[in-house]
């Protein structure tokens, strides 16, 4: 009979490896996964200035949400390097889109 204590370390890996597999599954795309929900439709994206190898977009997205509630909206920032990736996913809500929207106006007027 095998010696299951050795295989304790491994279990809680695999666990959290097949739980956020299937959540991809599920729905589609890591954005979708890392938030819980479905991206519905992409509605546009900002490349913005390289640095040397570098590329970052900001991706915005409406979200379904897995519990069925209303549509939400979803952020992701993508940043790309020659051997790395990161995404860096937020989810807001109608009205916190609309007062970002604002912010964003009243920045970019100075």
């Amino acid at each position: 009979m095998p010696n299951l204590d050795s295989a304790w370390p491994l279990l809680i890996p695999l666990a959290a490896l097949g739980f956020f597999g299937w959540r991809y599954l599920k729905s589609g795309s890591l954005v979708g996964a890392l938030l819980g929900g479905r991206i519905k439709d992409t509605v546009g994206e900002i490349s913005l200035p390289s640095r040397g190898a570098a590329s970052r977009v900001i991706r915005v997205s409406t979200f379904e949400p897995n519990d069925g509630g209303p549509l939400e909206v979803a952020l992701a920032i993508t940043s790309k390097t020659a051997l790395s990736a990161s995404v860096v996913p937020f989810k807001l809500s109608r009205e916190e889109a609309r007062q970002l929207a604002v912010l964003l106006q009243k920045a970019g007027d100075g």
